[in-house]
């Protein structure tokens, strides 16, 4: 496995486990729509990820190896594109709450 893929694959884990902990409320300090703006904000990092995914997927052996690589750049991509929406919806205040 290439160094790229490896630190993409450790960049989406560890992006989904921050997005996740925020979103359960790991800072008590922040009320729901602040915990959705910062989880989004993490989620941005979605997108280097997939960027690492998709190089590292391009230079790796194996057809398994190489259809997960590209599977977890599209998911990456995905979550990426979502949260640069809310982000962009939240800076805007399209997305407040009440």
């Amino acid at each position: 496995m290439s160094m790229t893929l490896a630190f993409g694959y450790l960049l989406c884990i560890a992006t989904l486990v921050a997005m996740i902990a925020l979103a359960r409320g790991a800072i008590p300090e922040l009320d729901g729509s602040s915990a959705f703006f910062y989880t989004s904000l993490v989620g941005l990092l979605m997108f280097l990820a997939a960027i690492l995914c998709f190089r590292g997927a391009r230079s790796s052996q194996g057809r398994t190896r190489k259809v997960l690589a590209y599977l977890v750049s599209a998911l990456s991509t995905f979550i990426g594109l979502g949260s640069a929406v809310a982000v962009i919806l939240i800076s805007l205040g399209s997305a407040k709450s009440g």
